[in-house]
């Protein structure tokens, strides 16, 4: 269940300050995502982010689920914080002399053809299903992770959706194994070994009932 999770959002740039190369965005509001889940916006951990605050595209930086180990995919350095319910995010991109992605990224942004950024996180605590429509097989059906601990944050090009076929499945597999954690809560207590022991008894003897009567008839 500590598998990391990406979650993007649109819409994001505040502001750009003008002869820096350093952009702030909303990376989350604690609204609904297209995966059905929401993200508790006064459960944020960010103390490792921001002791290292890893800027990158499209995820590029874990080294593995992409096959590239590229430094260049990352792309600035960020520092986060809470601000009225949502989770801002300062990025300072790297120089164009060390870094051409990272440039060619913050031109992107600036012209507007770019412009969403999305979480990479572990869950923190035990999430719930809501209630009504939106709990657990609803049409609505909703999860409220009770935290998360922000591990980098990336410019993305498409906002709310997957961006790779690694992530959705990493989606997937982390919805999959809560859902199979509320079905063991939702099931029935197995009968005691005794009372499944009697009714197993009362079914033979019922079977050799049935079966001499057929006989006598």
């Amino acid at each position: 269940m500590k598998q990391i999770q990406h979650r993007s959002f649109d819409g994001l740039q505040v502001r750009s300050e003008e002869g820096t190369r350093k952009m702030t965005f909303i990376a989350s509001d604690g609204s609904r995502d297209a995966h059905g889940t929401v993200l508790n916006p006064d459960g944020w951990n960010l103390d490792r982010f921001n002791r290292n605050g890893i800027i990158g595209y499209q995820h590029k930086v874990y080294g593995s689920w992409d096959a590239t180990d590229n430094p260049d995919n990352v792309i600035g350095k960020g520092r986060a914080y809470v601000e009225d319910k949502k989770l801002m995010v300062e990025v300072e991109f790297e120089p164009a002399e060390i870094n051409e992605l990272a440039e060619k990224i913050y031109r992107k942004l600036l012209f507007g053809s770019l412009k969403a950024v999305s979480v990479g996180f572990v869950p923190i605590g035990e999430g719930h299903f809501g209630e009504g429509d939106e709990a657990f097989r609803k049409d609505n059906e909703t999860y409220y992770f009770e935290g998360q601990e922000l591990l980098e944050v990336s410019v993305v090009n498409i906002p709310s959706n997957p961006n790779a076929v690694k992530k959705a499945i990493e989606d997937d597999e982390f919805m999959n194994a809560v859902r199979a954690e509320e079905e063991k809560k939702t099931a029935p207590a197995p009968e005691p070994e005794e009372v499944r022991d009697m009714t197993l008894e009362a079914s033979k003897r019922i079977t050799i009932a049935q079966a001499e009567l057929t006989l006598r008839g």
